[in-house]
């Protein structure tokens, strides 16, 4: 084992250097907003509880629509908040600190611009309201986009000095607000091309890209290669269940009513026509490398004090499938140590899964739970009580835990001698 410990230390502690010092990757990292990120993590578990006295207590005391309410301004307005953030560290790293806010505003501007926000009007009532779909999860990937281009373009024009110079005589304030004009002029012309010349929905074209791919096909190859590229995703800092889900969601959700319906026509589980169903995947995918970082956070809290704390808050969310907290906190995106057995411990476990599955090892799902039930319990309960959807979730587990050691242990490492050097 120290072995093979030596040699990923050799093979990505180079990579895990490169993609630190990576100015791109650099601003995504410090756009995570991550107390927003736990906020909304909390909230998603509170209102995604189905107890029936619990869920009849939140209703009379009105604590329903606070949670909801909190909700939709933290989880469900992610991508607003992290277009700003990736655009005003951008500045920073682009060397561009004068206008870090023109940068951020810019950046959540060219989102705006780029995402559709189209207006629907109700027949009936006459009332209109936005599109929001876009402004969470969903919109990750075009709000990273904006905040890395704005950042850089905005970084280019201020060191050629394509700006609109006032006397110095001028306000700060009011010098400052014109420079930033030529730059908003540019980002619309350049967004308006996209969206209106193009006609480019850019969430929507990731999953047509993937579709050809990903089509209905209820199998044990299309499944594992839509965990893969969805960890792939989720590795990048982008929501890979949300990307992926624009396509498969389709299938799956009717996968699962037809399973139902054939249950309730009295065919026995193992009997089933689909596999693949919407929560197949919290079965392995978050099991296999989420609750084993979580254990070795734990377990390296000697040695690196800060991951204790860390682990603690990420530990309840993680528990109920949402782990932004740990992707984001510790980070593992865009971690050189932890991609590799992140993509692996994904794509093995989510193979095993499907097999065991089909043969009846664990049952098929003929109920769509909500998806924050926590693992074991969906397992269970999904297919009508599968002490085999109990087992696998801990075989995957510990699958995990294997896999993932000799990285934790190069990336403990790694961490333990950067933390010591700074305190020197």
């Amino acid at each position: 084992m120290e072995k093979l410990i030596s040699i990923i230390e050799k093979t990505l502690v180079p990579v895990a250097n490169k993609l630190s010092q990576n100015k791109y990757l650099s601003a995504i990292s410090g756009g995570c907003t991550l107390g927003i990120i736990m906020v909304g993590a909390v909230f998603t578990i509170l209102t995604n509880i189905s107890w029936q006295p619990y869920t009849d207590l939140l209703a009379s005391t009105g604590l329903d629509q606070l949670f909801t309410g909190v909700q939709n301004v933290t989880t469900n307005l992610l991508a607003v908040y992290m277009a700003f953030a990736v655009g005003y560290r951008g500045a920073t790293v682009f060397e561009n600190k004068k206008y870090t806010l023109t940068s951020g505003f810019l950046s959540l501007f060219a989102y705006m611009l780029l995402v559709p926000l189209d207006t629907t009007t109700l027949a009936d009532s006459g009332i209109s309201f936005f599109n929001i779909s876009y402004l969470g999860t969903k919109g990750v990937f075009v709000a990273l986009l904006a905040g890395l281009i704005v950042s850089r373009l905005l970084a280019l024009i201020t060191e050629k000095n394509i700006v609109i110079k006032l006397p110095d005589s001028v306000p700060p304030a009011i010098s400052d607000s014109f420079s930033a004009i030529i730059p908003y002029f540019f980002i619309t012309l350049i967004c308006w091309g996209f969206r209106t010349l193009a006609g480019l929905n850019i969430p929507e074209l990731v999953g047509q890209m993937l579709l050809p791919v990903l089509g209905a096909a209820d199998n044990i190859f299309v499944y594992t290669l839509q965990q893969f590229l969805s960890a792939l995703l989720w590795i990048c800092g982008l929501h890979g269940d949300n990307i992926t889900g624009a396509v498969i969601n389709v299938f799956t959700n009717q996968w699962i009513a037809d399973n139902n319906t054939a249950f309730m026509a009295g065919t026995a589980v193992k009997d089933l026509p689909y596999v693949w169903t919407p929560n197949l995947c919290r079965l392995s995918q978050w099991v296999s490398s989420c609750w084993p970082i979580l254990v070795y956070m734990f377990m390296s809290s000697k040695k690196l004090p800060h991951l204790k704390p860390l682990a603690t808050i990420c530990l309840p969310p993680a528990v109920f499938c949402i782990i932004e907290p740990i992707m984001f906190g510790l980070p593992v995106v865009m971690n050189g140590f932890l991609l590799v057995p992140f993509i692996l411990t994904h794509t093995l476990t989510a193979a095993l899964t499907y097999w065991l599955t089909s043969i009846g090892f664990v049952g098929k799902m003929y109920m769509n739970l909500p998806w924050a039930t926590p693992s074991p319990v969906l397992g269970y309960l999904a297919a009508g009580g599968s002490i085999g959807g109990i087992v696998i979730v801990f075989i995957n587990f510990a699958i995990g835990m294997v896999i993932f050691y000799p990285f934790w242990k190069s990336y403990e490492k790694a961490e333990v001698a950067k933390f010591n050097g700074e305190t020197a």
